[in-house]
């Protein structure tokens, strides 16, 4: 039997524990039949509208979404030329956030770019995925993954950038080695394991350390800046203890793409702001987002989310399909 994908495999599941017949089309696709209503899943994806999908596919476009509906963003812009990230250094006077358009799972993303040579390799890196790049000032706060489904919160992830703590003997590679055999035994992380490469021995330089360097113990380093999961980020369940205000935020985000049903919101929290208004920031809408990350997390608490979603798109689309055919959806 071919390998499912981790989560339409979660949801499949709970669609049989509601009697549905699943027919598998391929690692990441299939049809759950259910009272005589197909539905369909791409990954954890049913009912998103072709130009929801479309629209939170490019992020230029969904900043635009969001500051029309008055959601916090990031300052910064769209820039075509190298010349231009340049200048938008000089006006946000901070380290950067640079961006292709178009991307997933944290490719082609640069964070904390500050210096000529950063701000070149950045701008190459993510100008191979579209013409122009999205540049960022780099927030300050604690980044989070808010799981939206149907209007309502139904999962939280605390993200903390891929480290090592060092334990006073063992080489920084040689605590990756011992994190990757933690990560490679979590369902969730197991395909997201820490690989050195540039951008990683890099970071290190810049903190005059080397993969080889001994750590005393105790000592957290950080080997990327970006948070990102599949960039060897951690989880840590926080759905009871986000605010009301950031989850507010995030199901207005959602919102602002007609539409879309589902997505994960990336969204910074800075608790030390003066203003609650200024506290919180939306980083990115995304609209596949990895839901294993809620049942299999590091540290904290599982969350079914795939049976938040089944309940959800089945109530949708059973609703839909008694519309179509004239009747009233029970």
């Amino acid at each position: 039997m071919r390998t499912r994908a981790l989560g339409p495999l979660l949801i499949a599941r709970e669609a049989e524990r509601d009697g549905a017949r699943i027919e598998w089309l391929s690692r990441y696709m299939f049809v759950a039949r259910v009272e005589d209503v197909d539905i369909l899943f791409h990954d954890s994806r049913s009912l998103d509208t072709t130009v929801a999908a479309t629209f939170s596919g490019r992020k230029d476009l969904t900043r635009v979404l969001l500051q029309r509906s008055g959601i916090p963003v990031a300052p910064g812009g769209v820039a075509k030329s190298l010349a231009k990230v340049s200048a938008m250094q000089k006006r946000l006077n901070a380290p950067l956030v640079i961006k292709p358009k178009t991307g997933t799972k944290g490719y082609g993303i640069s964070v904390g770019v500050q210096t000529p040579t950063e701000l070149k390799r950045a701008f190459r890196r993510a100008n191979k995925a579209s013409a122009g790049v999205l540049v960022e000032r780099q927030m300050s706060g604690v980044e989070y993954r808010v799981l939206v489904v149907g209007g309502e919160v139904v999962g939280a992830l605390g993200k903390d950038a891929a480290h090592v703590v060092g334990d006073g003997h063992s080489t920084i590679a040689e605590l990756i080695e011992a994190k990757n055999a933690l990560r490679a035994r979590n369902p969730h992380l197991s395909t997201r394991l820490i690989k050195v490469r540039r951008h990683i021995r890099t970071n290190l330089e810049r903190q005059q350390l080397g993969v080889e360097s001994v750590l005393p113990e105790g000592r957290k380093v950080y080997l990327r800046q970006e948070a990102n999961f599949s960039a060897g980020g951690e989880t840590l369940d926080v759905t009871d203890a986000l605010p009301a205000s950031v989850k507010a935020l995030t199901v207005a985000a959602v919102a602002a793409i007609p539409g879309l049903e589902l997505a994960g919101v990336d969204i910074m929290l800075d608790r030390e702001a003066p203003d609650e208004r200024q506290a919180a920031c939306v980083l990115e809408i995304n609209t596949n987002p990895g839901i294993g990350g809620h049942h299999f997390p590091a540290v904290g608490q599982p969350r079914n989310v795939a049976r938040a979603i089944w309940r959800h798109t089945r109530a949708m689309m059973t609703a839909r399909q008694a519309w179509r055919e004239g009747r009233r959806p029970r």
